[in-house]
């Protein structure tokens, strides 16, 4: 290893925090928050306020905020002591709510329009700069500061209560989630089908319990068993469990939508998705509803076809006959009547594909290729015989979690470039499903010095049994590699303020870049790079990656089902109406999307109190993730659909797209790489829907 790299120019973070520290932590920073305000109140006037005494303050404080802010909310989700996580939720809800307050400030509004006024007649600003200056107005517009002088005040005092209020539920909507634990037992007969090495990993059950075994149902194991388990009765009792955990989010998640819509219409907008799409790509909803309408008109047209194959099967299947139900497809049956179907007529076997792909080898394999990909070099800091351990120095929060300090190769000038953190397995109390966040996030300090990002992938994923690895299905690899992506993402950001950093982009490109990177899971050669048998080390033979790679558009309509009723009750539900009561009939609309298309799910009636992410910022966008598809295949057929390991055109995207974040427009990023606007061509081609 090249002895620059022993020597970071910034430490890496320290996790010695406590439940007192985090308070007091953000205490100080809300302290800080209104001390800056105050200043800046006291001090400047409209008539001479600048960029550089109002805006650039503003900016500066935003930087240095996050450093704290960005910690207090992953201590939340990943802090092994339940204290600590409590008073990290607590503290972050107290920063959101400061900032709700300073947004909230006429007179900060006055002068940040002031200087936006100015630059409007006489533009001298850098670009990144501008887009500062203009997203700060708006976000004060945004919280009601430019509503008409008779309207404003009672309208402004109700919209920051909403705001509190929302903060309050989104919190407490995502502790049911995360914070009690959610499971079921069962016994080895009813899960009869699952090899013996996927139950090995399960607790087994004592006392009234004994010889059961311990399902939990916030993690993958769930979803494997669905896949696997024989009976069908069994796969509808692990569904309806993992629809049903966490009841108590009900009125919760009805008193956030109505909450939603009282805000939009006090903002002057129609719906939530009115006020929520504004600031995106998509600009309007009817934009989105064209995106959504033409891939729903695509999925109807061939999901009959999908769900004709998967009842044949059904039928024909001896452990459905004489159950309930046993002529209709249920949303339990998809996933195992799917790989059924798939091993039949394309030989492909999900248990023998993930040999090749042991959970520690595969992500060391995935950083060797973006570092190849993108000109990185990530050096372990946690995997060393050196004492005292990382952990026993506070560089990690948990054994089990690895450190990276992150370099340029010396094509790209071997310089520091951050931090990656890895916390692969699910424990009490972890944050559910899987996401890469940032800790810190760069920018250029006022001298000219930058801070570099520290990013984390937070996923779930089964700890390795007694004399064998975790093992990852090819779905595994897909997600790991998206949510990898994004950590790539921050890392190479390179923008002035943090607020632009890396993956601080609109919300309907933020997910392209990871999308564009799942279709090296589905390249022969990148498989080739990426397998190894946990035993033998061998890669993933021509032959099963050849049938792998068919199942890409097999099922096409069935497979985007799922995504496709969420993305659709999300708008439904953000853009309804409520009725003469004020009430909005949110579990009526999810009953009327949960069938859509034919597939029922018979006792499914409260399947919404899960939805994570309407309550992580993707209410009223997870369209979103359709549109980001549209932009990640464009660029990929583009630019690297002949050679996917090409450095070169990973070079230039790291550059052109991933560096620049969100410090400029979007669409002007991918003209600038595609050297066009996008086309949608790509995009239905990926899906199977031609």
């Amino acid at each position: 290893m090249n002895d620059a790299y022993s020597y970071p120019p910034q430490a890496p973070l320290g996790f010695d925090a406590n439940a007192k520290s985090v308070k007091q932590a953000s205490s100080e920073l809300c302290c800080k928050l209104r001390e800056v305000i105050a200043t800046l109140v006291d001090t400047i006037t409209p008539e001479n306020a600048t960029f550089d005494n109002v805006l650039k303050v503003l900016l500066q404080l935003e930087n240095e905020i996050q450093l704290t802010s960005n910690l207090i909310s992953v201590y939340a989700l990943v802090a092994t002591d339940t204290a600590l996580r409590s008073a990290a939720a607590e503290a972050a809800d107290q920063v959101s709510h400061c900032l709700i307050d300073y947004k909230a400030s006429t007179h900060m509004f006055r002068l940040v329009d002031a200087v936006y006024q100015q630059q409007k007649r006489h533009g001298t600003l850098d670009n990144e700069s501008r887009k500062g200056l203009i997203e700060k107005r708006r976000g004060y517009v945004r919280r009601g500061m430019a509503l008409p002088p008779a309207d404003s005040s009672e309208a402004q005092h109700k919209i920051g209560d909403i705001a509190r209020r929302l903060r309050s539920i989104e919190s407490e909507f995502m502790n049911n989630l995360d914070e009690k634990e959610h499971f079921m037992w069962l016994t080895r007969h009813e899960l009869a089908g699952v090899p013996d090495d996927a139950l090995s990993g399960l607790d087994i059950g004592t006392g009234e319990l004994d010889g059961k075994l311990r399902l939990d149902l916030n993690g993958p194991d769930a979803r494997w068993m669905l896949t696997l388990a024989n009976s069908p009765v069994t796969r509808e009792r692990i569904y309806l469990e993992t629809r049903r955990v966490a009841r108590e989010n009900v009125p919760l998640f009805d008193e956030a939508i109505r909450l939603r819509y009282q805000s939009a219409q006090l903002l002057g907008y129609s719906s939530h998705t009115a006020y929520k799409v504004e600031v995106t790509m998509a600009k309007t909803p009817a934009v989105v509803m064209d995106l959504l309408e033409s891939v729903h008109g695509r999925v109807t047209r061939q999901l009959p076809e999908d769900i004709q194959r998967l009842l044949e099967l059904k039928r024909g299947d001896p452990a459905a006959q004489g159950q309930p139900n046993n002529d209709t497809i249920l949303w339990s049956d998809v996933p195992y009547y799917t790989r059924m179907f798939e091993e039949q007529n394309y030989l492909v076997d999900q248990g023998l594909i993930a040999e090749y792909f042991p959970l520690y080898q595969t992500v060391s394999k995935m950083l060797t290729l973006f570092g190849k990909l993108f000109g990185f070099v990530f050096v372990e800091l946690t995997n060393t015989n050196r004492e005292p351990s990382a952990l026993e120095q506070g560089l990690i929060w948990h054994p089990d979690v690895i450190l990276y300090s992150v370099w340029n190769d010396e094509q790209e000038g071997g310089d520091f470039i951050g931090y990656l953190y890895l916390d692969l397995h699910p424990r009490p109390g972890k944050s559910g499903g899987a996401q890469c966040r940032p800790l810190q996030l760069g920018f250029e300090h006022p001298d000219g010095r930058r801070h570099y990002p520290s990013t984390v992938l937070i996923t779930n994923f089964s700890k390795p049994t007694k004399g064998k690895p975790s093992l990852l299905q090819h779905s595994g690899v897909v997600l790991l590699f998206h949510e990898l992506g994004h950590g790539m993402h921050d890392l190479s950001g390179r923008c002035k303020y943090s607020r632009f950093h890396g993956a601080e982009t609109v919300s309907d490109f933020n997910e392209a870049p990871s999308q564009m990177l799942e279709n090296w899971c589905w390249d022969a050669t990148a498989l080739g790079h990426l397998s190894g048998h946990y035993q033998t080390g061998d890669t993933l033979p021509d032959s099963v990656i050849t049938t792998l790679l068919r199942t890409r558009v097999v099922l096409p309509a069935v497979k985007l089902m799922p995504q496709l009723r969420m993305t659709l009750f999300d708008a439904a539900v953000h853009s309804a109406a409520p009725s003469e009561t004020g009430s909005i009939d949110v579990a009526k609309i999810y009953a009327d999307y949960n069938e859509l298309g034919g597939i029922k799910s018979i006792g499914d009636e409260y399947g919404y109190a899960s939805y994570r992410h309407l309550f992580t910022s993707s209410d009223a966008v997870m369209y979103s993730y359709l549109w980001s598809k549209v932009l990640a295949m464009d660029m990929f057929d583009t630019v690297f659909k002949q050679d996917p390991l090409d450095d070169k055109a990973g070079r230039r995207y790291r550059h052109l797209v991933l560096e620049k974040g969100g410090s400029q427009d979007e669409m002007e990023t991918l003209v600038q790489f595609l050297g066009r606007r996008p086309t949608f061509e790509a995009f239905y081609k990926s899906l199977g829907l031609n």
